[in-house]
C-alpha cells in the first residue's frame, strides 16, 4: 500500500510571524523541494495562499466539494504530481475566516496536519493594533484605547478556534506552539520546522525586505501614521512608504517613545490576561501537557518609559519632531 502524502495547513495566527515563515517558504520553494516540501504555488499570492481562503468564501463555490473549486483543485493536483511527499499550505486567514469543516474533504486525500502558533493576548492587541494602522485596507485611525473601547478582540479567542479544527481533524492531527517560545533563541522559521518535525534545509535565503511591513512601528511612528492614515488616500505605492517608514526607524527606535501611541498599560495587560485566562489555561493543559495558564497576570510587561506622564495622541510640536526626524534620517539613508 502506498503511503499517503503529508498536507500541512499553517493557519497562523495572525501576528505569530506568519509572514515571515511564508517569505522564507515562497524565497526557498526550489530547494525546499529538492528536500522533499512542496510550498504550491497554486493558491498562494503575496507569497502566502490566501486565494485558497477567497475562493471558499466566494459565493459561487459555496457548500462546493474542494476538488471543484479551481485553486483548490490546482494545489491538490500540484501535490499530487510532484514528488515531494509533505506540502505546506499557509495562511493566517484559515485560522478565523475559514470553518474547518469546509476542508474535511482533504482526509480523503491526504494526511492532514494543523500547525497553529499563539501568544500572549497583552502583546497580541498592540501587535493587531500596530498592524491595522500599517495596512492599507484598514488604515486605522483611532487610538488604542478608542478601538479596544469600540471592537471585539476577536483574535484573541483562541480555543473555540482551535477546538473546531480538533473536531474536524482530530487532537493527534493539530499542534499549537508559542509564538514568544519560538521566538525566544531567534529562530522562529526552525521553531516552525520542528513544530513539523522536519529538518531545516541548509542554505535557506533570508525572507526579503517586503517583511518590514509587519514589524512594529515604535509609538511617535505609530502616531505618525495614524494621523497621516485619513490622507493616505492611494493604494499604489503605500506598502513601499510604510516598509520605508519602518526601515528607517527601525535602528532608531529610541528617537520615537515620547508618546505611548499602541501602547498598553501596565493594569491593561493584566485584565487582558486575566480575561483570557482560562482559554489558555485550556491551550496549555491540551497542548503542551501544562496545568497553569502559560501567561500569568504577575509575568505582564510593565511599559517602557514614563508611561503614566506620556500622552498618548501626539501635539503639533510632537508631529513637527517626528516629520522633520524622519525627513533627515531618510536623507541619511537616500
Amino acid at each position: 500500500m502506498t503511503q499517503r502524502k503529508t498536507l500541512v495547513l499553517h493557519i497562523g495566527t495572525h501576528k505569530t510571524g506568519t509572514t515571515y515563515i511564508q517569505n522564507v517558504l515562497a524565497r526557498n520553494a526550489d530547494r525546499l523541494l529538492k528536500a522533499g516540501i512542496l510550498y504550491p504555488k497554486s493558491g498562494r499570492i503575496h507569497n502566502a495562499h490566501f486565494k485558497l481562503c477567497w475562493q471558499l468564501r466566494h459565493a459561487d463555490f459555496k457548500g462546493a466539494a474542494l476538488d471543484a473549486i479551481p485553486e483548490w483543485r490546482g494545489m491538490m493536483d500540484e501535490f499530487r504530481t510532484s514528488k515531494a511527499e509533505i506540502a505546506i499550505v499557509s495562511a493566517e486567514e484559515f485560522a478565523f475566516s475559514i470553518p474547518p469543516k469546509r476542508l474535511a474533504d482533504l482526509k480523503a486525500h491526504f494526511d492532514v496536519r494543523v500547525v497553529c502558533f499563539v501568544r500572549s493576548p497583552d502583546t497580541f492587541v498592540q501587535s493587531f493594533y500596530n498592524q491595522f494602522v500599517k495596512d492599507f485596507s484598514t488604515r486605522e485611525t483611532r487610538t488604542l484605547t478608542q478601538y479596544l473601547a469600540e471592537e471585539n478582540p476577536f483574535f484573541l479567542t483562541n480555543r473555540p478556534m482551535l477546538e473546531k479544527w480538533i473536531d474536524v481533524f482530530g487532537r493527534p492531527a493539530v499542534t499549537v506552539h508559542s509564538f514568544e517560545e519560538a521566538t525566544r533563541t531567534g529562530e522562529l522559521f526552525g521553531a516552525f520546522f520542528k513544530a513539523l518535525e522536519l529538518q531545516v534545509p541548509p542554505g535557506l535565503q533570508s525572507p526579503s525586505v517586503d517583511i518590514l511591513q509587519k514589524v512594529s512601528l515604535p509609538p511617535d511612528a505609530l502616531e505618525y501614521l495614524r494621523l497621516s492614515n485619513p490622507y493616505l488616500t492611494k493604494e499604489q505605492g503605500h506598502h513601499g512608504f510604510v516598509v520605508d517608514l519602518v526601515k528607517v526607524v527601525q535602528d532608531h527606535k529610541e528617537k520615537f517613545q515620547t508618546t505611548r501611541s499602541g501602547v498598553l498599560s501596565l493594569a491593561s495587560r493584566q485584565m487582558l490576561r486575566e480575561r483570557f485566562a482560562p482559554q489558555n489555561t485550556w491551550l496549555a493543559k491540551t497542548f503542551w501537557d501544562q496545568q497553569k495558564n502559560p501567561y500569568p497576570v504577575s509575568q505582564a510587561a510593565r511599559p517602557a518609559g514614563d508611561f503614566d506622564t506620556q500622552p498618548e495622541e501626539a501635539d503639533v510640536h510632537t508631529l513637527s519632531r517626528v516629520s522633520v526626524l524622519l525627513r533627515e534620517l531618510m536623507k541619511k539613508n537616500a
